[in-house]
């Protein structure tokens, strides 16, 4: 028996021998009455516990009990090489070794062959599959998830603090009573749960799911399966826990409960002030009344006297009770001899009866255990109906789910026919266009073979063009040559002439002119030599402006050929000068050439007879026109030239 149910039964006999007396009552109703005010106060915690974790366990646990029910398990085949006469039988196994390791035969007897020893199999049923591992490794994490919680609500369950404050006056006709109560009391085995029903059920849950958990590990199955190695790190998600309905199961509420981050209930601290009713102020008016007898009882020595008169009035209440007693076989007596039944009789059918009602109160607690059992059947009962519903709206979902992916496909069906269609009439099209295509194929590959001719021609003019840079190399440093060597031989006859200098000016003055003669024939010289060099470089840059102007005209310039530079546009001016000479200088030639010819064959023609025909007057009139023609041309060689050096 508890200590609360001891205080409840002891003041509850205290309470009713107070008040079946009119003097006691009398003054506890004048202390409850009293106006002084009295304060109660407690504080308690107060739970709240989220129910969606507990439905996704009781979910789950119920397919981890069908997945244990399955009992897989493997058979296991350990091989051992044995002396034969320790073999008891043999396999398919143990003839095919010995095929395989000859060397184990070594002796035959009356043609059978004998080996010394054999290789025999020995099969044992092994639990310790992998899935069964993660069933055990999935209860022991429910195991602890639950067993945190429910034992941190549990402390909280537990936590009391009860103030209790009075201070009261109370005079009747024979007393007169001051008390003052402070009452601070704190303990951690509260009794009951808080006035919250909720907070309760969950806690009776979490019971229940340890007692499942408990449950299922205690089956033989995990028995064996936790006596093997431990499965750590990640789940391995093999076909049976992905394709089993039961394992998947399990599986779903591994995941979940590794996914779940948040506490899954909520403690408040609550202070409550209850109101105290007047039934409430008379009992606690008793705790000031025993207080003060005890201090009249001690105070005044009394003990012995209240004990004697204790024991006078014990002995009266059992004399009381034997009287009853008394009359009470009286009364016995008298229905005994209304029955005509003798005592011994009578007794019997007592004992009869009182057989009769043991059997009864027997099956009463039989029937009141099975009444228990039936209960946390129709819980489990609940729970699985709770389940079936919740599988129920998942297919009313994935029906719905069906029809709508039925409408969508319908939706689909139809895109595709206009899809089908349109695609029908692109390749309608497409066959129109092929002509027109082939065609547009047809000038590629001209285009292609054109641009093939112009890379086969643009690689002849880059020979064209290395060849052209080695002469004009070649004409460079030959000129270079030539140049060294003047400038060579000017030196040296510099030398020489100032040493014939200095002997002129010892010789005399008629060496000097002769000296002076030599010197002018080799500055001459150089003069020659310098013009030769103005030529070959004149020559040399009219190469590369025609190089230029060709690689212009066959499209061949690169982005290295910029001349919207300083230095490019410089040269480019530079080449256009060059071949303007050029073109002065050949049309010069050229209209000497053809005004020689032209008058060449005029003057045979004039030395023949009759000279002045019809024919030599159109050749007079050719003439003629030719000299008009010539000189607008002249005058625009002149422009250029003019043009070129204002530039």
């Amino acid at each position: 028996m508890s200590e609360s149910n001891i205080f409840y039964r002891a003041f509850g006999e205290l309470f009713k021998n107070l008040t079946d007396n009119g003097a006691t009552t009398k003054l506890i109703d004048a202390i409850a009455k009293a106006p002084q005010p009295e304060s109660v106060i407690v504080i308690h915690n107060v739970c709240q516990v989220d129910a969606d974790w507990l439905d996704e366990i009781e979910r789950g646990l119920v397919f981890v009990g069908k997945a244990i029910e399955e009992d897989r398990q493997f058979i296991r085949a350990d091989g051992e090489v044995k002396p034969i006469e320790k073999v008891k039988h043999i396999s398919k196994e143990s003839v095919q070794y010995l095929a395989r390791h000859s060397d184990l035969i070594t002796r035959e007897q009356k043609g059978d062959i004998i080996p010394d020893k054999i290789y025999t199999v020995e099969k044992e049923s092994d639990y310790a599959v992998y899935e069964n591992k993660f069933l055990y490794l999935l209860l022991t994490l429910v195991r602890d998830f639950v067993s945190v919680r429910y034992e941190a609500i549990a402390n909280a369950y537990k936590e009391y603090h009860g103030e209790y404050t009075v201070t009261k006056t109370v005079k009747t006709s024979n007393r007169r009573l001051k008390f003052s109560i402070n009452i601070d009391d704190e303990k951690d085995d509260a009794l009951f749960a808080p006035a919250d029903e909720d907070c309760a059920d969950a806690i009776d849950r979490m019971d229940g799911i340890l007692q499942s958990v408990s449950f299922y590990l205690n089956t033989p199955l995990m028995q064996e399966v936790s006596r093997a190695y431990k499965i750590s790190g990640k789940i391995t998600k093999t076909n049976v826990l992905l394709k089993d309905k039961n394992f998947f199961g399990a599986l779903q509420l591994y995941e979940w409960l590794l996914a779940y981050d948040k506490q899954g209930y909520m403690i408040e601290r609550r202070r409550d002030k209850p109101e105290i009713t007047k039934e409430t102020m008379r009992e606690l008016a008793i705790p000031a009344l025993l207080s003060a007898f005890l201090v009249y009882e001690h105070g005044l020595g009394l003990e012995k006297h209240l004990q004697a008169e204790f024991e006078k009035e014990e002995l009266r209440r059992e004399e009381e009770a034997q009287k009853e007693l008394l009359r009470k076989i009286k009364a016995l007596k008298k229905r005994i001899e209304k029955t005509g039944e003798s005592v011994e009789q009578y007794i019997l059918l007592l004992e009869e009866r009182n057989v009769f009602l043991e059997k009864s109160h027997k099956q009463l607690q039989e029937a009141l255990k099975k009444i228990e059992e039936l209960q946390s059947c129709i819980q489990r009962l609940q729970i699985e109906i709770n389940m079936l519903r919740q599988d129920v709206e998942k297919l009313n979902e994935e029906k719905r789910q069906l029809v709508e992916q039925m409408a969508r496909a319908e939706e689909e069906h139809k895109r595709q026919i206009d899809e089908m269609q349109l695609q029908f009439q692109q390749e309608i099209t497409s066959l129109k266009n092929a002509h027109a295509e082939e065609l547009s194929q047809t000038k590629q590959r001209a285009n292609e073979q054109l641009e093939l001719l112009k890379k086969q021609n643009a690689e002849q003019i880059e020979r064209i063009c290395e060849k052209h840079k080695e002469e004009t190399e070649k004409l460079r440093a030959a000129q270079n040559d030539k140049l060294e060597a003047a400038q060579s031989a000017y030196k040296r006859e510099t030398e020489k002439m100032r040493a014939q200098y200095e002997t002129l000016l010892k010789d005399g003055a008629d060496k000097m002119k002769e000296t002076e003669n030599k010197a002018q024939n080799a500055f001459d010289e150089f003069a020659r030599i310098q013009n030769q060099l103005k030529y070959t470089t004149e020559e040399r840059d009219v190469l590369s402006a025609r190089l230029t102007a060709v690689r212009k005209e066959n499209g061949l310039l690169s982005e290295a050929d910029d001349f919207t530079t300083e230095a490019g546009f410089n040269a480019l001016e530079h080449e256009f000068e060059v071949l303007g000479k050029l073109l002065v200088d050949e049309w010069k030639n050229v209209k000497t050439a053809l005004r020689k010819n032209f008058y060449g064959d005029i003057r045979s023609s004039m030395r023949k007879k009759n000279a002045k025909t019809k024919q030599y007057a159109q050749l007079q009139q050719f003439v003629q026109s030719q000299k008009s023609d010539a000189q607008p041309s002249e005058t625009v060689a002149s422009d250029g030239n003019n043009t070129e050096s204002k530039n």
